[in-house]
């Protein structure tokens, strides 16, 4: 059965950039190998608390986005190790992108964002090179990595896949 670990910055830790407490449990993990790594698989989901009441969406809000791009700086092993369940990794990565805007209809209480996808294809362009590295020494399938690469270019480009 599949693992899923969650992990819960903290505001203090995102307005501080304090990313000692991140590094301390998973610093390590692509260092992982076989069936360690293996297992740590789509297994990350980010959480941020201390914004609960705040009305903008987690990638809109200035230091959560200064705060993931420092952590994609410093732990570029997202694509691998990031649960790609119920947005997690698509909301993680739209904070890395320089422009985006967020849209909500009166009483729906899902969100809709904008954003050119060009920039963000070529960051998960180059965490694909990470995460096939990663790939690579778990041992794991290529047609099980083109599955991944093209379920991570979907959540972004409405669909449309590399072949």
């Amino acid at each position: 059965m599949k693992q899923i670990i969650i992990h819960t910055f903290t505001r203090e830790e995102i307005e501080t950039l304090d990313f000692s407490r991140f590094e301390a449990l998973y610093g390590h993990w692509p260092q992982l190998w076989a069936v360690e790594l293996k297992e740590k698989f789509d297994s990350l989901v980010f959480l941020v608390d201390g914004y609960n009441d705040h009305p903008d969406e987690i990638y809109v809000i200035p230091e959560i986005r200064a705060y993931f791009q420092e952590l994609h700086r410093k732990w570029p092993w997202w694509a691998f190790f990031l649960c790609n369940e119920q947005a997690s990794m698509a909301v993680t990565y739209l904070c890395l992108v320089d422009c985006v805007d967020s849209f909500k209809r009166q009483g729906d209480p899902s969100c809709a964002a904008s954003f050119d996808p060009q920039p963000l294809l070529q960051i998960l362009l180059h965490d694909f090179g990470r995460m096939n590295y990663l790939w690579s020494i778990a041992g794991m399938s290529e047609e099980a990595n083109d599955r991944r690469s093209d379920e991570i270019l979907k959540l972004f480009t409405g669909g449309i896949t590399h072949d």
